[in-house]
């Protein structure tokens, strides 16, 4: 049991800069959601992010994409500094330019400044392995003996499929929020909550009834939807496994550690009902401090119908793309004023959480995980030297 004056264990990491760091380190070895593949679908297209505490970033050569730690062998300066970009990998310091194997073959007068040529340098950016699936990319730290993309995913990747396909249109938010990223996870696994910090969107009908959501758990990931039945998410992950989906009610899927897409009703205009996805990412960057990466895109909808309908489905669509942003970073302020204020006492909290198990059980799924993957990660994991 916690002590009346230590933080409990799951919020540890939450107040100690060095609790964090181990987390960090542990967590950096499970495959993580880091971008859309949309922000790297061009040859030399970039996206920079965290990953286990680190800047990291993933970069399009061709067909492949790969991905390094964001430091520069020569001084230690960041090759990439803005959120996203095209272009060779050179670094400002010193105009150290890298191939695409990470190993810096391009460096200003080596002969004169190292007396030797750049390949006998031996000097390389620190590769993360990464690896798309659908429309997303993931990433975590080189594990040779660590399970595939595919294993880890399980029963979670058919749903991917469809609410995330390769190439959807996108749009962009996000910042800095000053909360440690679990409290802002937490709250997007947290059903019980919306009438009071969202009551004038998802919480406008009042609270959600127990008999009419359905949880499900998935290895180490979780979906939940409104849909009525007896087993929805069964029919769901049928009909997704069919490549017949269509969206016809709330949904989200979440993937451990960090990744979250939900699929929600915009509107019904002339007999057609839009939906959007919603996928989301908080990059823990210190013990008090995380970064939200979101991203808006279509749902799974039919496709046009003929004729004129057919031409307003079209307008309507980049409509909703233009007005559901505006919404969503609304929504969002929400809950990260929530986190903030979790933040604020964060040193204060002694005890486990009261979780309701009608609404609050996926949290319970996920700090499970969590314990039994920062103790495994921390049993097998080789040293990394202090970030």
């Amino acid at each position: 049991m916690p002590s009346a004056d230590q933080p409990a264990e799951w919020v540890r990491a939450a107040v100690d800069p060095a609790a964090f760091t181990a987390e960090q380190q542990a967590l950096g070895r499970v495959w993580t959601f880091l971008c859309l593949d949309g922000e790297v679908a061009q040859d030399g297209q970039w996206f920079r992010t965290d990953l286990g505490g680190r800047s990291v970033f993933i970069q399009r050569f061709g067909d492949r994409l790969r991905g390094f730690e964001n430091v520069c062998a020569h001084r230690f300066h960041p090759i990439r500094r803005e959120r996203s970009g095209k272009g060779a990998m050179v670094c400002a310091f010193h105009h150290w330019r890298y191939n695409a194997e990470g190993q810096a073959l391009g460096i200003p007068v080596c002969d004169e400044a190292y007396g030797c040529l750049p390949k006998q340098l031996n000097a390389h950016l620190k590769p993360i392995e990464v690896e798309a699936f659908a429309g997303l990319v993931f990433g975590r730290f080189p594990d040779p003996e660590g399970e595939t993309l595919a294993d880890f995913l399980g029963d979670a990747a058919p749903m991917l499929a469809a609410l995330c396909p390769p190439g959807s249109t996108f749009t962009r938010f996000g910042g800095e929020v000053p909360a440690n990223w679990k409290f802002l996870t937490h709250v997007t696994l947290d059903d019980y909550h919306i009438v009071a910090v969202h009551p004038s969107t998802f919480g406008a009908n009042g609270y959600l009834k127990a008999k009419e959501v359905t949880y499900a758990r998935f290895g180490r990931h979780s979906a939940y939807t409104t849909e009525p039945g007896d087993d929805p998410l069964a029919g769901v992950l049928a009909d997704c496994r069919a490549g017949t989906y269509r969206a016809r009610d709330y949904l989200i899927v979440n993937l451990f550690p960090t990744f979250g897409a939900s699929q929600f009703h915009t509107i019904d205009l002339l007999g057609r009902s839009y939906y959007s996805v919603m996928v989301l990412r908080y990059a823990p960057l210190a013990h008090d401090r995380s970064r939200l990466e979101g991203w808006l895109i279509d749902g799974p909808i039919a496709p046009p119908r003929p004729g004129l309908l057919g031409v307003f489905d079209r307008f309507a669509q980049k409509m909703i793309a233009r007005i559901v942003p505006f919404f969503a970073r609304r929504v969002l302020a929400e809950d990260n004023a929530v986190c903030e204020g979790q933040q604020s006492v964060a040193r204060q909290i002694t005890e486990d959480q009261r979780l309701s198990p009608a609404f609050e059980k996926r949290i319970g799924w996920f700090e499970e995980t969590y314990a039994a993957e920062v103790s495994a990660a921390r049993e097998t994991a080789p040293s990394q030297p202090p970030m």
